[in-house]
């Protein structure tokens, strides 16, 4: 079975055992419910104590019980306040195939702010998140050299459980990002837009795919599609950035990544 962690950050994962449906003991009155309630047998709540106050659930390929599963989920939202914590789990069933049958996002809240772990390395399309990206790409050559002649605004757009959306704007300027804002007059002139859990299987990946995942079309754009196109080598250094950022924060102690069973979650 999936594991218990005491702290949650962003990019953890788990991988619970294969099982096949029909073993577990369900007794439903609406098969469509079978995904989501073997969902919640194979991964229990990620720490003791939290409560999933929200669930959007996706069923391409409605499980049955024949089939054989194993269920992968990773954090992709944190939020601590003095009256607790609130984290956002997305959960993919996946058959023996290798398949996603069934997929969803789970909202949860825990009364213990020390449930979550949080930095802004992993807090997507904030701010604070692009504060840390302007200065890291403040000594990359390469990125200045890329936009030498640019001037324009690159929005990044991060989609959540509720389908609220966090967006950043960086203002650029012959190479050097000049401001970060939510929003800058005039607005981006163009918008590079994924749901959160892209951005978590691609900062924490082995590698950069950006280029491949945006060819699979798991990133979209708005505004001007041209300018995205012609910016491609930037955007890559963009993200680079971003994974090592997270990749950073992820390495420092403290900071240990929950034990999985089965197969190894595919970021």
């Amino acid at each position: 079975m999936s594991t218990l962690t005491m702290s949650i950050a962003v990019g953890d994962r788990t991988v619970s055992d294969a099982r096949r449906v029909s073993e577990l003991g369900l007794s439903l009155p609406d098969a469509s419910l079978t995904g989501i309630v073997a969902a919640g047998i194979l991964a229990p709540p990620a720490t003791s104590g939290a409560t999933r106050t929200g669930l959007q659930w996706n069923s391409q390929s409605a499980v049955t019980g024949d089939d054989v599963i194993n269920v992968e989920s990773v954090v992709t939202r944190v939020e601590q306040s003095k009256d607790g914590a609130v984290f956002d789990r997305h959960v993919r069933l996946v058959d023996d195939g290798g398949s996603v049958l069934e997929q969803g996002i789970e909202t949860w809240s825990s009364p213990e702010p020390s449930d979550v772990r949080f930095d802004p390395a992993v807090d997507f399309c904030t701010p604070a998140w692009g504060e840390r990206l302007r200065e890291s790409l403040s000594t990359d050559t390469a990125f200045a050299s890329s936009l030498s002649s640019w001037d324009g605004t690159v929005g990044l757009r991060c989609t959540d459980s509720s389908g609220r959306a966090r967006e950043l704007h960086l203002r650029i300027y012959r190479g050097n990002i000049i401001d970060v804002a939510r929003r800058v007059p005039g607005g981006a002139t163009f918008t590079l837009i994924a749901r959160a859990v892209t951005w978590v299987d691609l900062v924490f990946a082995e590698r950069n795919d950006f280029l491949r995942r945006a060819i699979r079309g798991e990133f979209s754009s708005s505004g001007d599609g041209y300018e995205y196109l012609r910016l491609t080598k930037p955007l890559d250094i963009i993200i680079a950035h971003a994974r090592s950022a997270a990749r950073e924060w992820q390495s420092v102690p403290g900071h240990t990544l929950p034990l999985t069973c089965g197969r190894e979650a595919r970021p």
